[in-house]
């Protein structure tokens, strides 16, 4: 005969074994993510994040940063200290963790979607090179348009997504004037000696 007490210790015994449950599924979940960290050195048009490791490389030579894109869905979150971001809050140059479900296209730099997104550090508007415009050059037009910005005598290549400021406003590739003081955040690879700038502030 089953007496109240029988009963109570079933109920309690189905409790646990749902939470055991829910938390075994929750833990599978998070294992089959792969998680890598990195800086984030550029966001596109369509708004992803490019993450380059400063750790991990491709080939013996050790030339090549592990890179990726990282799409970020409606479903995707990004957090900074528990507070969730849009995409246009993020800052190039930021430390970021990204989860991902593993599938990763084999161009370089790679290109992924990422599930979740945890801000680490936030970038201090340094950059990664500073110095004056000494020279600006357009050449072609539509999607063969190259733009190469010279920072004290040094050619890099301007992206067509690169993002541009002066001061603490947006800017327009007619602002960059010879002369003016500018600091520039590059991609994190290189072909060649060639670097990319993904991202230039401007002395307002």
């Amino acid at each position: 005969m089953w007496t109240k007490r029988n009963w109570l210790a079933m109920v309690l015994c189905t409790i646990l074994i749902g939470v055991l449950i829910s938390g075994c599924g929750d833990r599978q979940i998070e294992e089959d993510q792969v998680e890598v960290s990195g800086k984030i050195t550029a966001i596109n048009e369509k708004g992803s994040l490019l993450v380059v490791s400063s750790d991990k490389f491709i080939g013996q030579d050790k030339k090549m940063p592990d890179a990726a894109w990282y799409s970020v869905s409606d479903d995707a979150t990004i957090n900074f200290n528990g507070k969730k971001l849009q995409v246009n809050e993020v800052q190039i140059g930021s430390t970021v963790k990204v989860w991902t479900d593993g599938m990763m296209l084999t161009s370089y730099p790679g290109q992924a979607a990422g599930l979740r997104f945890e801000i680490i550090e936030v970038d201090r508007g340094v950059g990664d090179a500073n110095g004056k415009v000494t020279g600006f050059v357009t050449t072609g037009e539509g999607v063969n348009v190259e733009r190469i910005i010279e920072i004290d005598g040094v050619k890099h290549r301007l992206l067509p997504f690169a993002q541009l400021r002066k001061g603490s406003g947006p800017a327009q590739f007619s602002d960059i004037i010879v002369g003016k003081q500018a600091k520039i955040w590059f991609a994190g690879y290189d072909f060649g000696t060639e670097k990319f700038v993904t991202k230039l502030v401007l002395d307002s």
